[in-house]
């Protein structure tokens, strides 16, 4: 039976700068040996007798060397004398290179050019290659303390708005005439609701950052950990142990050259051959487990903490429509980038399966191509994947709670497309209903529903446009491997291992493409999350929609400035802006452009009034609850009602639990629904 090969990302937990350390001085062992085989080519012209000096010196580098290959600088128990097979076949290569010292004579140049530049140009790519991914490591970490201190400043900002609130309240109650408590109740109003939103914003900086925490200790640090490690048996060539085969390569190639060159060596040849198949990077890569285990707990989750002065609670502030809107708004956004990073992670995914393939075909034969650069590529390409998953599992974590805290009530999800747009004219903002107007202070408007608000509205304003597609409600196709519940890939563990236990390679691309057992850990790539919540969808996603005024174009207009249209006669138009005195309107063409023309070259065109039936009796219905309307909402099926803003509705009986994010309410004698976050229940 064989035994599964240690992974350093898994037994070797929040290790990774001995881990980089270990590996630095793997890279470093590559200079100890080019520095012997340069001396060696030196001696080699004054015979054999200056050999045995330098063979020497090697030995008492290995000496020096041993524990630090072995176990590494600072192993966390006493070291037992246990030496790496590396270490022992180098050993026994040098006692070799002692008793031929006498025998070579002109190798020199064989070894110079067929040996020692081909190490010096494999230590100068794999110490590149590991200062690339030691940077990676440390911006991922700096990336995980950013998250972190985002979750402070979002505490920060909440605890501000609660004090604001607590001063707010305190002037309130000193307020003595009408006119200062009707301006303190105002301002109480605002400074709870940007509290709310502070609130909010807060507990989503925590879920994420307890996200940020999970996935770098057990996604990433753990994949880190292996990227250092690797070998053949856990399909991993890369940088521990592609130098550890450079090593045997060279050895090899010495071996080889002693053969053709020196008949006389062929004893000597033959044991270095064999003190090379000793090496086994699996059971040095164990004796390093075996004396630098240590214990490892992860850190505990973060936890919501109120304000000292505001007594709170973890729950999701969803009382006042503001807040509410901006959690539905920051839902659709979350769902909108999900869309966005899904194809763009396949496709790195992808990539990586590529570059994995490209990269066995070259470590088993060399000439094919270099499998440094190859490596270099497929570590590249798995930066930028983690780069992506996180964010990725970032607004995964942000849109389940978000659906959680919301519910059903999750709105139309058809948001607006809000584009920064000067108003020339006095134009209402759809929100606050005050006025926007001039060039230095911009809004926003959506050209689909011809609706404008100020910048700061903007994402206040509920998403119902007309013009844009529902937004999907579905899960991810693809696997992050985050949270309590998920399962994780592991390269050490998933992939079985080769027929030639000395040969085994990077598996990086089965993490990719199916998923493993809960005992599996590693990197990661496509660790699958568990079965997603089914979501509830609205009924209908019906937004309202604003009355279009058109109007026909009684002579040709030719614009004269930025601020007009030009629009030719007998066509028609549609009104954004009325006139408001000036003698201009703002009008939009049919092919899209806006802009002024004079009031007097068009004419409105009247809409078309609707007959209204009889009117009936109303039947005597129970009361239920009243609510107050905070949007104008017009009806769009027989089975809905029509409200205004600022209206008081009735609802039936239960009428607040027909579902779905709609209410019941009894008006005109009629039963008839309407959208549940257009009113607030009194």
């Amino acid at each position: 039976m064989d035994v599964a090969p240690p992974s350093f990302g898994r037994q070797l937990n929040d290790q990774l700068p001995r881990i980089q350390n270990a590996v630095q001085d793997q890279i470093a062992f590559l200079g100890d040996v080019r520095d012997y085989l340069k001396e060696r080519v030196a001696l080699e012209k004054q015979y054999g007798s200056s050999l045995q000096a330098i063979v020497k010196k090697a030995t008492e580098r290995r000496i020096k060397r041993e524990q630090i290959m072995s176990v590494g600088a600072e192993p966390s128990k006493a070291w037992s004398g246990s030496s790496s097979t590396l270490d022992a076949a180098w050993s026994r290569i040098l006692s070799e290179a002692d008793e031929e010292a006498t025998d070579h004579t002109n190798l020199a140049e064989s070894i110079q050019n067929q040996v020692c530049e081909v190490l010096k140009a494999a230590e100068r790519k794999k110490e590149a290659t590991r200062k690339k991914h030691v940077e990676f490591s440390t911006k991922l970490l700096s990336e995980r303390d950013k998250v972190y201190h985002d979750k402070m400043k979002a505490k920060q900002r909440y605890d501000d708005a609660c004090s604001a609130v607590e001063s707010t309240r305190v002037k309130q109650g000193q307020a003595k005439d009408e006119r200062h408590l009707e301006k303190a109740a105002k301002s109480m109003d605002n400074h709870t609701n940007e509290m709310l939103s502070s609130k909010n914003a807060y507990i989503i900086s925590l879920q994420v950052a307890n996200e940020a925490k999970h996935r770098f200790y057990q996604v990433d640090l753990p994949s880190l950990g292996d990227d250092f490690q690797a070998s053949f048996q856990i399909k991993l060539v890369s940088l521990w142990s592609l130098t550890t085969f450079k090593l045997v390569s060279i050895f090899n190639k010495i071996a080889a050259l002693n053969q053709t060159y020196l008949d006389a060596q062929q004893s000597h040849n033959t044991q270095t051959l064999a003190a090379s198949a000793t090496i086994d990077t699996v059971t040095d890569q164990r004796l390093f487990v075996e004396f630098n285990f240590r214990p490892f707990v992860e850190p505990q989750d973060f936890v919501f903490e109120p304000c000292p002065i505001w007594h709170d609670t973890s729950d999701f502030a969803l009382s006042s429509p503001e807040p509410k809107t901006l959690l539905q708004n920051r839902l659709v956004e979350a769902r909108a980038k999900v869309e966005e990073l899904e194809p763009s992670i396949e496709a790195k995914r992808n990539e990586i399966l590529g570059l994995e393939k490209l990269r066995e075909a070259y470590a088993h034969n060399e000439t094919l191509g270099d499998p440094d650069e190859i490596v270099d590529n497929l570590l590249e390409s798995v930066r930028q994947t983690i780069t992506m998953e996180t964010q990725f599992t970032a607004l995964q974590k942000e849109i389940e709670v978000l659906e959680d805290a919301l519910g059903d009530d999750q709105g139309c999800q058809q948001p607006h497309r809000f584009k920064t747009a000067s108003f020339v004219t006095p134009t209402p903002c759809h929100l606050c209903k005050s006025s926007i107007w001039g060039l230095a202070k911009q809004g926003v408007t959506c050209k689909a529903c011809s609706i404008h608000a100020h910048v700061k509205c903007g994402p206040k304003v509920p998403a119902d446009c007309p013009g844009t597609a529902p937004q999907r409600n579905g899960r991810s196709r693809l696997s992050m491997g985050t949270g309590a519940g998920s399962t994780f890939t592991s390269g050490a563990a998933a992939v079985p291992t080769s027929p030639n236990p000395g040969e085994q390679q990077l598996g990086r691309a089965s993490t990719v493409v199916r998923k493993t057992s809960n005992a599996d850990a590693g990197l990661g790539r496509s660790a699958t999350t568990s079965a997603p919540r089914k979501s509830s969808v609205p009924r209908r996603n019906i937004p309202p929609r604003e009355s279009v005024t058109k109007a026909k174009m009684l002579y040709g207009h030719e614009a004269s400035t930025p601020f007009e249209v030009s629009a030719a006669e007998s066509t028609l138009v549609t009104v954004i802006t009325p006139d408001d005195g000036s003698g201009w309107i703002k009008v939009e063409t049919e092919d899209g452009r806006q802009g002024l023309v004079p009031a007097t070259y068009v004419e409105i065109i009247p809409t078309e009034s609707r007959s209204a039936g009889a009117p009936q009796i109303p039947p005597r219905m129970k009361r239920g609850l009243t609510a107050k309307v905070l949007y104008d909402w017009a009806a769009q099926a027989p089975d809905e009602h029509s409200i205004s803003v600022g209206e008081t509705v009735t609802l039936t009986e239960n009428g607040e639990n027909y579902g779905e994010g709609w209410y019941e309410i009894n008006k005109a004698g009629k039963k008839g629904i309407i959208p549940s976050n257009y009113v607030e229940i009194l």
